[in-house]
């Protein structure tokens, strides 16, 4: 079993470096829950970015009583990426087990139930990934939601390989733009029955901009390239109602 290696900011999130059976270590950031956590949560960035961008999903899903962790998958390397189906196997059985034994327990992070993974852009492949590997586990680990926010597959088709193996989970899909590759992975997803709920005043990263609180006046300013690369962001209210449904979604 691997070690942890903590580094503490302020709560209620604790940061866990979890070594991996291969070697190297994985670093996770794990957001306590409000109140009696209900399960955990698994919340996975997208291609270049870090598990910091869904700071405010993470924080709205410890307000519905989940305990959240965001795993940094790097993006760039051939191995020990998002592209490396091998070493992905590690990360999600290393980030289960380290709830089994308890370790981010230790840290102040309770929680008891079912899994729930949300990934957005190419961070859907990797939570698509990571169900099918905790429902393959020994005596399994029990995936209650798996929700992906416009999904992008991986150049390797990541998420096309752990289809077969997932739960059937909810695409939400933004404008199709050059970013999301035009909608392709979300069309994939319904070809297979799949159900998608199609946010068409919402760009690909407007995910990134869900606020804790799940309201419209709280929601950040996108950044001044978002509409340059992948059209005109959503407006606060369009990214708060994805917000809502995403919580809703979690605790119905």
């Amino acid at each position: 079993m691997s070690t942890a290696k903590p580094e503490e900011t302020a709560q209620p999130e604790v940061v866990l470096d979890l070594d991996l059976p291969s070697g190297g270590r994985v670093r996770t950031t794990w957001t306590s829950p409000v109140g009696e956590g209900r399960g955990w949560a698994w919340v996975q960035h997208g291609f270049m970015r870090s598990g910091a961008g869904l700071a405010g999903l993470a924080g709205l899903l410890a307000r519905a009583g989940y305990a959240v962790v965001r795993p940094d998958v790097p993006s760039l390397r051939p191995t020990r990426s998002m592209h490396d189906a091998r070493w992905l196997t590690e990360v999600a059985l290393t980030v289960s087990r380290a709830v089994d034994v308890g370790i981010p327990q230790s840290r102040g992070i309770h929680a008891s139930g079912a899994w729930a993974l949300l990934g957005h852009s190419a961070g859907g492949a990797v939570a698509v990934h990571a169900a099918a590997c905790l429902g393959a586990r020994h005596r399994g680990a029990d995936v209650s939601a798996l929700l992906l926010l416009d999904p992008v597959d991986t150049v390797g088709g990541l998420l096309a390989a752990a289809l077969p193996g997932a739960p059937r989970g909810l695409a939400h899909a933004c404008r199709p733009s050059r970013c999301n590759r035009g909608g392709v992975t979300v069309r994939a997803l319904a070809d297979r029955g799949w159900p998608v709920v199609h946010h068409p005043g919402l760009a690909h990263p407007d995910p990134e901009r869900i606020p804790a609180s799940a309201l419209a006046d709280d929601v950040p300013e996108a950044p001044a390239w978002l509409g340059a690369l992948c059209g005109t962001p959503g407006s606060g209210e369009d990214v708060a109602a994805l917000a809502r449904e995403v919580q809703a979604e979690l605790l119905g």
